[in-house]
């Protein structure tokens, strides 16, 4: 558009995705001679979105929609690990004589991450940031959450009943990469978190904390040494989240008096039941997550409640 337009270029629908997908469900209900009746249903499905056309990206950069891949993946480096000492960065550095991993950042030592040269060219970079010339970062995982399922079990028998229900998905990942995950990062002193899961970072002899005596040392950390710089934070396997999951979504037990004793009361059902929602969640994720909230603002969400509930059910 011309510049006298006034305005900035108005946005349209230019890209065209195709989703495929499956679903898949099996149940089982039976009731047995002595009374108990009982029951399964397994739900399983699965889709993929690909996109067959953007022309708006003609360099193929791996920041936005490529034509011919899949939504959402995960570009990133891949780790060697927390360098535990300044000599072991340096042998590090030493091998990449090219520029070694000043593209990422400067004053590389003891706490800081390893990057691995992929492409072999003496330095750790992102390359131009295309498909067809990634650097060092190659796809290293998919939001997209895949293999989502539920399962449905209940029974019953001589008054009582129980429901279990449990839901979740097989296989998503999730790179976080905020001061959520690391504490600090280069959001700055008023950006970081005073999280206690953020506390497992590498210290040693010279970090500010242990010579005050306020933290012991820790050079098998999960997290590098924290900095108001990305450096280290840098999108990698490392720090790559499992945010797979499976969640006890809802447990119900019941009890229903017996028909001839309510009848005699003028009332045609009791029941009094106990019911608990989000009881349990098995995941890979950082604990400081919830793997149903992890798409809110940066995961920083309010967790969902684990609920307990009684009561007394009347029908006259």
């Amino acid at each position: 558009m011309p510049d006298i337009l006034g305005t900035n270029v108005p946005n349209i629908n230019n890209t065209d995705l195709r989703t495929q997908g499956w679903e898949f469900s099996i149940g089982w209900k039976d009731r047995l001679k002595n009374g108990l009746s009982y029951g399964a249903r397994f739900m399983l499905y699965d889709s993929r979105t690909k996109i067959t056309r953007y022309p708006n990206n003609p360099t193929h950069s791996i920041d936005t929609y490529v034509e011919g891949r899949y939504i959402n993946e995960i570009w990133g480096y891949e780790t060697i690990g927390i360098a535990k000492s300044d000599d072991e960065m340096s042998a590090h550095l030493a091998t990449l004589d090219k520029g070694g991993q000043n593209a990422l950042g400067s004053d590389w030592k003891a706490g800081d991450i390893m990057y691995r040269d992929l492409n072999g060219d003496g330095k750790i970079s992102g390359g131009a940031g295309t498909v067809e010339d990634p650097g060092d970062r190659k796809v290293i995982g998919n939001s997209t959450p895949r293999f989502q399922f539920g399962l449905d079990l209940n029974a019953a028998w001589k008054g009582f009943d129980l429901r279990v229900f449990f839901q979740g998905v097989m296989k998503r990942d999730y790179w976080q990469g905020s001061d959520y995950l690391f504490g600090a990062t280069g959001s700055g002193l008023w950006g970081a978190c005073g999280l206690d899961a953020v506390g497992d970072y590498y210290r040693d002899e010279n970090t500010w904390s242990v010579q005050e005596g306020y933290r012991d040392v820790n050079q098998n950390a999960y997290l590098p040494r924290p900095l108001y710089s990305n450096k280290n934070f840098q999108t990698q396997t490392r720090y790559l989240q499992n945010a797979a999951y499976i969640r006890l979504k809802n447990l119900s037990v019941g009890y229903t008096l017996p028909d001839n004793l309510t009848s005699k009361w003028g009332i045609q059902k009791i029941r009094v039941y106990f019911s608990g929602e989000n009881l349990w969640t098995g995941t890979g994720l950082a604990e400081q997550f919830d793997p149903e909230t992890i798409g809110t603002n940066k995961g920083n969400a309010y967790p969902l409640s684990k609920t307990l509930s009684c009561g007394l059910s009347l029908t006259f």
